[in-house]
């Protein structure tokens, strides 16, 4: 096995996530392919808080319009610790600099899906 394929192996068994981009580059520029992974790594084991990292995550997946992603990343924040108050606030600050478009055009979803996520955690109905 290749690199190239040890890498997508790793993508799709490990980070149970198979990235669009993987295959296309993998087939014509395997180094962008490693080097992804490399800066993917590197942020993964950085100076930010796990809590913090998957924060700014959720607001930059918001703002692309990624909703499942921005889900994905802020239900990992509050399984990390962060409260919901924190992520609403972080919100606003968003709201603040982008405008209101951004909570009514996927916001309010992240955040929905964060308070459930948080009631499983804490068993709350």
């Amino acid at each position: 096995m290749n690199e190239e394929n040890d890498i997508l192996k790793y993508y799709k068994e490990e980070l149970k996530w198979n990235p669009p981009f993987a295959d296309i580059f993998s087939s014509y520029a395997p180094e962008a392919l490693g080097g992804y992974l490399q800066m993917r790594d590197y942020v993964q084991n950085g100076k930010l808080s796990p809590k913090t990292r998957e924060l700014i995550f959720t607001i930059l997946d918001t703002l692309d319009g990624e909703l499942e992603g921005a889900k994905a990343h802020a239900k990992k924040a509050v399984s990390e610790g962060l409260y919901i108050e924190e992520l609403v606030e972080t919100f606003v600050i968003m709201t603040m600099v982008k405008g209101i478009n951004v909570m009514c055009t996927g916001g309010s979803e992240v955040i929905k899906a964060a308070e459930e996520h948080y009631k499983v955690l804490n068993n709350i109905e």
